[in-house]
């Protein structure tokens, strides 16, 4: 027989770190639109930590289930006695919620930093640069960086 209470007291800890991590995501997607990329940089030691953590949680989840023959979460809490099936379906779609969540403001925070990244090239796609007489022209960066009268 499975160990319900077991399982249930890990997928506890795994949600709660799940929070943090969302908590963390917010905070993130926060800076990002801010352009705090001073702020942003000091949080990547923060964000490495929690990825160490979610990867250690995943051994142990991964640990877990290969204990009860390989069965998926879905599958455990679709065969749990009555007694354990809400608090583990609670716990499934809380989970997928907050995975679901993270993988969002990832992706937007992505997207963010695509167009930015996009608008600082189209900007810098041309340089004025002048000429030895005074004149102006307009030159790619990579025209200016091989002339020789820079």
């Amino acid at each position: 027989m499975l160990e319900y209470k077991k399982i249930i007291a890990f997928f506890d800890e795994y949600i709660a770190h799940y929070r943090e991590f969302l908590k963390f995501e917010y905070s993130k997607a926060d800076m990002i639109n801010k352009g705090e990329i001073e702020k942003l940089s000091s949080a990547l030691s923060t964000e490495q930590a929690l990825i160490m953590k979610t990867n250690s949680y995943e051994s142990k989840r991964l640990k877990l289930l290969a204990e009860t023959n390989g069965a998926s979460f879905s599958e455990i809490t679709d065969a749990a006695p009555e007694e354990f099936r809400g608090k583990l379906e609670e716990q499934h779609r809380e989970l997928s919620e907050l995975v679901f969540k993270i993988k969002e403001i990832n992706d937007t925070a992505g997207l963010i930093i695509s167009e930015r990244l996009r608008k600082i090239r189209s900007r810098t796609s041309e340089l004025d640069v002048y000429d030895g007489r005074g004149t102006l022209r307009r030159e790619t960066p990579s025209a200016v960086a091989i002339s020789k009268n820079v």
